[in-house]
């Protein structure tokens, strides 16, 4: 799924469209480091410390060899990510 697609999805699951723009953007950026803080508890919690080290080692060294760590050290990755940000969702839908 690309970063569009994403952005889209939780403008429509958090209802922010009729937000002004700058607004939206804000809430946006906040949903986004939920859904990454929730990420990275979900991959520690499935690849352990020593590879969540090396991985977290490898964003030092820029994005594309994050990006080829993290499809190596976690092959599911894309499924953890919509986990987290469905977990990130129902909280909030619950609140």
């Amino acid at each position: 799924m690309n970063e569009q697609d994403i952005y889209n999805e939780l403008v429509k699951e958090f209802n922010l469209k009729s937000l002004p723009d700058e607004d939206r953007e804000e809430m946006l950026t906040e949903i986004a480091k939920t859904i990454h803080k929730q990420f990275l508890l979900d991959v520690y919690d499935t690849i352990g410390e020593k590879q969540f080290g090396a991985l977290q080692a490898s964003a030092s060294m820029g994005e594309e060899f994050y990006k080829t760590t993290i499809k190596h050290i976690v092959p599911d990755h894309e499924t953890i990510f919509k986990n987290a940000k469905e977990k990130v969702v129902k909280a909030f839908n619950q609140a």
